[in-house]
């Protein structure tokens, strides 16, 4: 009875204690329940609060105005739509003309580094008014936008929730709706070839691949990566989209223009020296490296050290350094689903961190990597590390590069931006190492290295040749304020240099003159071109049309005139006139009471510049052939004689009538050459890897002023004065 009585008791404690734990069970979990109950509720609210901070201070903006990016592509694709010459379009006057030509409101536009083929998506939009074009293509990109959002949650089976907070939380995407650029649908095509991979259609994912590629080049980068994956059929894919992308551009612009683009801007924007390369606010490594290396007088004038070498080996070498184990750590033989997606996620991780023009909107594209590598931390239950990898992708939305104004060493502080890049992409190599064994990715590991130590060879030969005479014109430059982001058509008028100064709102015409720089007001249009005489000036005033006029003397403008050129005694006004992009080139006599002007070439010549002679015939370099070629005009109104050059612009005879220097085509550079016109004979005058272009003479016909953006960015030149004749 006794032991009944205990082994009552006993049973009564265990099913007490065993309740006891029941219970505590059920309120931890309860307890975990609600938590994550409130902590999604947390989430929906910040979402929310998110969106409507967008949909309050962005669309507004973006809905009233064009802002800075869209003209660009708009402007392309509405020529090409008109069927003008697009062969100058990568030429930053002759755009700007345009653009005021079509009256769209906007400052400035520039096309380098952008791709022609990209601006086709436009297309179909570039008849209508240019704003409303923006607002059809802002349509399109929420469309695109929710058909990625709807990919990505087939590929990581992530919560609509957690991919709406990181569409919310992504900075770069506001960037891209306000300035209508491209990288929602470039975010759509990377993860369209992603999800095809992963379903087996190599193929389709390669062209996806090759597409992108058209639009803006980085993603050629995955024809690595198809290549490491021994996978012939997605590399074939990927080489015939780009191949059709590049057909398609040359039929619609033509030879001249994409020739232009691969010789002269692709090149540019592989070292970093197509747009501002010592510019900070990019946050590049070719702009970092710029800056503590490279001395440029006006740009960078105190560098950390003035070794550029050491930038044109270093940039390469620390490019590779994170390209490398995206590519090495890539496994051949496995095509899971999550896999794939981790390696595609790290191989854009590592091009974001290499991009030479990092612009804020570049890094929508972050909103998959971060989606990918998410999605494994949340699965492997470390929320922790999730929170902080949110945290790194809305630093660098939010953080912003230094003013630039620090200098040697102190450059390194103003780049933050880049370093959390780079533990991004640490964080996608991580991943890899986890996901994957790594000691599995053997497979043509030692070949690969190889391969890619080649690639660095080459690079740093190719930079270091780059440099050979690219900071010679420093000595002769002549000093410009630092708002001056660049000076072109120079004229000499007694002891001043004049020039085309672009400023940040727009062209103006400016006189350098002993080191002090002053600049028109600019009330209506822009000034895009000036010439003058000892006792006149005259200049292009550009609106809806351009006019030439008179800046000193009071004369009738000239309607629909461009680029006017003065003779040495004043009597003869030389001017272009264009039709949808190709110029004629006309006369004017200014001696003359009445008005009488006449054209100097046939139709069929595409005039760009010219000069006069003393005896005022002119020479004249035009395109009528598919490349510019030298010509003299007839003064009995007869067919131009030839020169016998080609590939050759920007003639300028000394005004003793003995010397004609000009500019030539060489690999992608123009450099200047000098021919005697007594004997024919020429000689180079400078030989680096840049352009200098666009030269006047002195008074005296020993000097030459020239424009060259040798050291600085593509087309942003600035002004040198060189004697050449003794």
């Amino acid at each position: 009875m006794e032991i009944d009585t205990n082994m009552k008791v006993s049973t009564e404690s265990n099913s007490f204690e065993h309740d006891r734990f029941e219970a505590s069970r059920l309120i931890k979990l309860g307890s975990i329940s609600l938590s994550r109950t409130w902590f999604a509720f947390a989430e929906w609210i910040l979402i929310a609060l998110l969106f409507g901070q967008v949909a309050y201070r962005v669309a507004p903006r973006v809905w009233e105005k064009l802002n800075s990016d869209f003209p660009n592509y708009y402007l392309t694709a509405r020529l090409a739509r008109e069927h003008y010459d697009t062969s100058r379009i990568y030429e930053w006057i002759w755009f700007q003309r345009q653009k005021d030509h079509q009256t769209i409101d906007q400052s400035t536009v520039g096309m380098a580094p952008i791709t022609p083929f990209s601006t086709l998506v436009l297309y179909p939009l570039a008849s209508l008014p240019a704003l409303s074009a923006k607002h059809c293509w802002t349509i399109l990109n929420l469309v695109m936008l929710a058909g990625t959002l709807w990919l990505l949650h087939l590929l990581t089976s992530l919560s609509w929730r957690r991919l709406l907070l990181i569409i919310a939380l992504s900075i770069p995407l506001r960037m891209n709706f306000m300035l209508g650029q491209y990288y929602v649908l470039l975010l759509l095509l990377l993860i369209l070839a992603c999800a095809l991979y992963v379903n087996h259609r190599r193929f389709l994912a390669g062209m996806v691949i090759g597409l992108s590629a058209g639009l803006k080049i980085f993603p050629a980068i995955y024809l690595l990566y198809f290549l490491r994956k021994r996978d012939w059929r997605a590399f074939l894919g990927g080489a015939v989209a780009m191949v059709g992308s590049l057909a398609v551009s040359i039929r619609v612009f033509g030879w001249q223009l994409n020739r232009t683009y691969i010789s002269q801007v692709l090149p540019a924007t592989f070292r970093g020296e197509c747009l501002a390369p010592y510019d900070l606010q990019a946050a590049s490594l070719s702009a970092l490296l710029h800056r503590l290396f490279i001395f440029e007088p006006e740009l960078n004038p105190h560098p950390a050290v003035n070794i550029p070498w050491l930038s044109a080996i270093l940039h390469p070498v620390l490019s590779m350094v994170m390209v490398a184990p995206a590519i090495l750590m890539i496994i051949p033989d496995e095509y899971s689903p999550r896999r794939i997606q981790v390696e595609w996620a790290a191989v854009l991780l590592a091009s974001l961190v290499i991009s030479t023009s990092p612009a804020s909107y570049l890094f929508s594209l972050l909103i998959f990597p971060v989606a990918v590598i998410g999605r494994e931390f949340l699965e492997e239950g470390k929320k922790g590390w999730f929170a902080f990898l949110l945290l790194l992708y809305l630093v660098v939305g939010l953080v912003r590069s230094g003013s630039g104004m620090e200098a040697g060493w102190g450059a390194l502080i103003e780049v933050p931006r880049l370093y959390v890049l780079i533990v991004l992409a640490v964080f996608g190599y991580l991943v890899m190492l986890r996901q994957g064994a790594y000691s599995m990715s053997r497979t043509g590991r030692p070949l690969w290295m190889l391969a890619l130590l080649i690639i660095l060879l080459v690079n740093v030969v190719t930079n270091l040749r780059h440099q050979q005479g690219l900071y010679a014109d420093f000595r002769w430059r002549i000093a410009q304020p630092l708002n001056i982001l660049s000076a072109t058509h120079p004229a000499v008028q007694n002891d001043k240099t004049l020039f085309v100064a672009l400023l940040g709102d727009g062209y103006h015409w400016a006189a350098a003159r002993g080191g002090n720089v002053t600049w028109s007001d600019k009330r209506e249009g822009d000034y895009l071109a000036i010439t003058a005489t000892k006792r006149e000036q005259w200049v292009e005033n550009v609106g809806n049309e351009s006019t030439v006029q008179s800046a000193t003397v009071r004369r009738d403008a000239i309607k629909q005139a461009e680029s006017p050129v003065l003779s040495f005694d004043g009597h003869w006004l030389a001017f272009l006139r264009e039709n949808r992009g190709r110029a004629i080139l006309w006369m004017r006599d200014l001696n003359r009471q009445d008005i009488f002007e006449r054209p100097v070439t046939p139709r069929e010549f595409n005039v760009l510049e010219m000069s006069f002679l003393p005896d005022d015939s002119l020479v004249f370099a035009a395109d009528s052939s598919g490349h510019a070629s030298l010509f003299i005009s007839d003064q009995n109104g007869g067919r131009p004689k030839s020169l016998d050059v080609i590939n050759a612009r920007f003639p300028s005879v000394s005004p003793d009538g003995r010397w004609l220097v000009y500019s030539q085509l060489e690999r992608g550079n123009w450099n200047l050459w000098l021919r005697d016109l007594r004997n024919e004979k020429t000689d180079r005058l400078t030989r680096a890897e840049c352009n200098d272009t666009e030269s006047v003479w002195t008074e005296d016909s020993k000097s030459l002023i020239y424009v060259s953006d040798c050291g600085r960015g593509l087309g942003l030149a600035g002004l040198c004065r060189r004697r050449i004749i003794p």
